[in-house]
């Protein structure tokens, strides 16, 4: 424990070492064993010193990444480690001002069936008010294993009267993509994340539509709304099919300023040799009428492929302003215990040397969403345009 402690600070000591004192080591250890003492003998209620640990540092890490994760012990064995299956209770959360929201709900999930919506806030999971707890930790708790329960509180949205539900968690299957064909030949396709096994379903749906219309697809729409990102290859490679070949996607660039990575679009640049095939019968994408939808909730590769394609004239973005992500992470796991840290450790811009930090991917035609969840203008403006090209 000591150990971790020791090494925990003298990386406190790195960051503080920004400021005008240096900090050593030594002073961070004492500055930290006081805090705690104090807590531990003055605090109103008893303290968890594992979860102040715990909390010191996903607090450092917040501070210098506010994407950053720190993964204690069972984050890190759930998340990376076991082979157990996690199960779920089908929610997208989004954080927003301190107050825990839906963002989406997984069809035909345990949440879905007890009729949780978009919008919905969250306000106790099992004992555990939301406002005790950090982002991560609502996240953790809602987790856990197949065919437990847990208890959900939540309010509606313009009401004050809470509404408790008791969920059992289940495995739940994500679509990643999803696909159809609309009036006058146009093809949606929703990418609702960038996973390594989505891209290959993303190929075989287009070609099945493809085939379907007798190869007659005269425009398209790529919905990336609500899409987080994920595998930075799938995020290339989807934009890559709209693109020639060898054309620039994105320029990488670490801490370092000589380490610099210029990713071109080129099958093997981002290990995609293997699909070749299948994308090269889908060639007319490169020249199809394209639409890209997004919304404040893209971010990461999602936004990588909405601002490639516009910066080359390639699709018009419709939609809100994205979540406005420029970095890449990476996990390092600890030496000193089962847990790991998780922040940005290169920034990306696109062809011209353009971020999306910190305005997002602003659309070329800005569309807000409408109220009424029955209706979905942003989608139908997207339509409108294609059926007059």
């Amino acid at each position: 424990m000591k150990r971790f402690v020791y090494g925990m600070l003298v990386t406190v000591s790195l960051v503080w070492a920004q400021s005008s004192k240096t900090v050593t080591p030594e002073e961070a250890m004492l500055a930290y064993q006081e805090v705690v003492k104090k807590l531990k003998d003055e605090f109103v209620q008893p303290i968890d010193e594992k979860r102040l640990m715990d909390s010191c540092l996903e607090g450092m890490v917040n501070s210098v990444d506010k994407n950053g994760r720190y993964f204690n012990e069972e984050e890190y064995e759930t998340l990376y480690l076991s082979n157990t299956p996690v199960a779920g209770v089908g929610l997208f959360l989004a954080q927003k001002r301190h107050h825990i929201f839906v963002k989406s709900v997984v069809e035909h999930s345990p949440a879905y069936k007890a009729a949780l919506q978009k919008g919905d806030e969250i306000i106790q999971v099992g004992s555990y008010l939301v406002r005790d707890l950090n982002f991560e930790e609502v996240i953790a708790e809602l987790r856990g294993a197949p065919n437990s329960k847990v208890k959900i509180t939540f309010l509606k949205p313009n009401t004050t009267k809470p509404v408790e539900v008791t969920l059992t968690r289940k495995e739940v299957n994500i679509n990643a993509v999803t696909s159809l064909m609309y009036e006058g030949d146009i093809a949606y396709v929703k990418v609702s994340s960038f996973m390594q096994e989505g891209f290959g379903e993303m190929l075989e749906d287009i070609r099945y539509l493809y085939d379907a219309q007798e190869q007659r697809i005269k425009g398209m729409v790529l919905d990336l709304r609500d899409n987080p990102g994920g595998n930075l290859n799938i995020g290339l490679a989807v934009t890559g099919l709209f693109l020639e070949n060898d054309k620039l996607i994105l320029n990488v660039k670490s801490r370092n300023k000589d380490d610099k990575r210029y990713y071109k679009n080129r099958l093997e640049e981002y290990e995609m040799s293997d699909y070749a095939e299948k994308i090269e019968k889908l060639s007319f994408l490169k020249t199809v009428p394209l639409i890209v939808l997004v919304n404040r909730d893209s971010a990461g590769g999602a936004e990588i492929v909405a601002s490639v394609l516009q910066e080359y004239q390639r699709a018009k973005v419709i939609g809100t302003p994205t979540y406005g992500k420029d970095t890449f992470a990476t996990l390092f796991p600890l030496s000193s215990r089962v847990s790991a840290v998780k922040f940005a450790t290169a920034r990306w811009s696109t062809p011209k040397g353009k971020s999306v930090w910190p305005s997002g991917v602003v659309p070329n035609i800005e569309v807000k969403p409408s109220n009424d969840a029955s209706e979905d203008n942003v989608l139908d403006q997207a339509l409108s345009i294609l059926h007059q090209k």
